[in-house]
């Protein structure tokens, strides 16, 4: 009798499991996710605790759960980076990055509220030799695998990537000197995505790339800490690629979510691309594996952040150098649930980085 059973006991467990990961969309479902946001009109965070009950009970305006404010936010980051904010889920630390090059780091984030203890934050800066022309940083990401923060530079003569090591342990006013992550010849880098050992970037333009075909235009590159190099670029018209392109890698799931602006790339699709890591070092000129979004409803996208592990993507309006106050948030991308648009109060409030924190609790 035992023997008949087990094989129908298994077969059944087998399917509650897949049953389970099915109806979360990813391994790592959606619960226990927290969404930060950086308001430039207050130079304060933003804290939502539980994204879920944000995103089930949205109607009209939502406000935080909590705000998080010091003196070194309004002295040291004045206008953040479009993209400048990222999450150090294993360590529990929110970084800003500012469009100028300077960095704050807030050590237990999880359980702060109100003004932060200055014990509990730390400013330091990218150093002014070795700076592009005219250059502004954009989007910052910390891969929690290797402790560095890899931190977007454009300028009038060229774009590079930042890479600060061991960005978790540097004192209080330090200078990071200039470490690039090659993309020789590229323009207009405005992306970047960091996990296990990997960097994916965003670039507008630059050299052609490919041999028996030659591509041109945005492309999207995988690489080390020691570079990128053209086999792994996906280039080319099938791509959809345009400005301004943030970056956010679900690592539980392998995938890459682009933003377009399609209001700057004169784009009528949906404004978010999807391209599986596994993409990289196959052929250049892909489509994306899905699209997300729509053209009616996020045609001024500025910004993404995904929860790594948890099944979030959240997203920024922006227009030029404005910012909004309005969040976009997908529940289980992937699982076809269309953008809710959340309306921040207070209505002053202005975005222009948001993280999302998959380790909430």
């Amino acid at each position: 009798m035992m023997r008949r059973l087990l094989p129908g006991l298994l077969a059944s467990v087998l399917m509650l499991a897949m049953g389970c990961k099915e109806a979360d969309g990813s391994s790592g479902g959606t619960a226990g996710v927290a969404l930060y946001a950086y308001d430039s009109a207050t130079s304060s965070v933003f804290v939502w605790t539980d994204l879920s009950t944000l995103y089930d009970s949205a109607a009209g305006t939502a406000a935080p759960s909590k705000t998080i404010s010091s003196s070194v936010f309004s002295s040291k980051i004045t206008s953040l980076a479009w993209g400048g904010l990222c999450f150090d889920r294993q360590n529990g630390y929110l970084y800003l990055v500012s469009d100028t090059g300077n960095i704050v780091r807030v050590s237990n984030i999880r359980s702060q509220s109100g003004t932060v203890a200055s014990s509990d934050v730390v400013s330091f800066s990218l150093a002014s030799s070795g700076r592009l022309s005219n250059s502004t940083f954009g989007q910052a990401s910390l891969d929690i695998q290797s402790g560095s923060l890899y931190i977007t530079e454009s300028g009038s003569s060229g774009t590079q990537i930042w890479v600060v090591a061991n960005a978790s342990s540097q004192p209080q006013s330090a200078t990071i000197s200039l470490t690039p992550l090659a993309v020789n010849g590229d323009t207009g880098g405005t992306g970047v995505a960091a996990g296990s050992g990997s960097v994916y970037a965003f670039m507008l333009s630059g050299d052609t790339v490919g041999s028996l075909t030659t591509y041109s235009g945005p492309r999207l590159r995988k690489g080390t800490a020691s570079g990128f190099t053209d086999a792994n670029t996906i280039i080319g018209g099938s791509t959809l690629l345009g400005a301004h392109g943030s970056l956010a890698l679900d690592t539980g799931n392998g995938y890459l979510f682009v933003a377009r602006h399609n209001v700057d790339a004169g784009a009528t699709t949906a404004p978010v691309l999807v391209f599986t890591t596994g993409m990289f070092g196959q052929a250049h000129d892909q489509a994306p594996t899905a699209t997300l979004g729509s053209a009616a409803d996020q045609p001024d996208l500025r910004v993404i952040s995904h929860a790594g592990t948890k099944d979030w993507l959240a997203g920024l309006k922006g227009n030029g150098a404005t910012a909004y106050g309005t969040i976009y948030l997908w529940k289980s991308p992937m699982g076809g649930t269309a953008a809710k648009a959340i309306a921040v109060s207070p209505a002053t409030s202005l975005f222009k980085g948001v993280a999302v924190d998959g380790n909430a609790s």
